[in-house]
């Protein structure tokens, strides 16, 4: 079924619910600005906004078969979004009152900016490992050459005798399943925090 023929609400939420990315994508569309506003709002963040969105959509997909059988999707998008944002502001308070990692354990881990972020790496380098653990073979080996290793594409391509271009999905495939991986189970704003050095 394409965007086109979802003609009514009722139709893209059974289309939804029976896993038509596609009718997801127009239900992404249509709502997204409402979340992102109510979520900047709150936060101040555009940043941690854009990140709320994506993981309130990625509720919205989990929670798919629920779908038609709502009554009013608006509110039970905005109970999603709120619950979000509140969780969100929770974890930034949290981590504002974190306790301080012992001397121990601090020269373990790079320098980061105070001891809330150096408790959150550390927590999310075991949440990382374990998202790169659920990765299919192919997708680790690719992995760990080109982001732990720091390999070139084409040099990973020649090692595991691969196109560059299939380096290059794997990769994709496996960036995309790490942060979903990472978002989910650790908090937006956390991930946020650490992705751009971690991956």
């Amino acid at each position: 079924m394409t965007a086109h023929e979802l003609h009514t609400d009722n139709d893209l939420f059974r289309a939804i619910a029976n896993g038509d990315e596609k009718a997801f994508e127009t239900l992404f569309h249509q709502y997204r600005n409402k979340v992102y506003t109510i979520a900047w709002k709150i936060t101040g963040s555009e940043a941690v906004a854009e990140e709320i969105v994506l993981d309130v959509f990625l509720k919205v997909w989990l929670k798919r078969a629920q779908l038609p059988e709502l009554q009013y999707f608006t509110a039970w998008l905005f109970t999603i979004t709120r619950n979000r944002v509140f969780k969100t502001l929770k974890q930034l308070a949290q981590q504002a009152t974190s306790h301080a990692i012992s001397d121990q354990e601090e020269w373990l881990l790079p320098a980061v900016a105070s001891s809330s972020e150096r408790l959150l790496e550390k927590e999310y380098r075991q949440i990382l490992h374990d998202a790169v653990s659920r990765l299919s073979p192919q997708q680790q080996k690719v992995y760990q050459l080109i982001k732990e290793h720091g390999m070139k594409r084409e040099e990973a391509a020649r090692v595991l005798n691969l196109s560059p271009e299939t380096v290059k999905r794997h990769l994709a495939e496996a960036m995309h399943f790490i942060r979903t991986y990472c978002s989910y189970h650790l908090g937006t704003y956390a991930t946020l925090l650490l992705i751009k050095e971690l991956l």
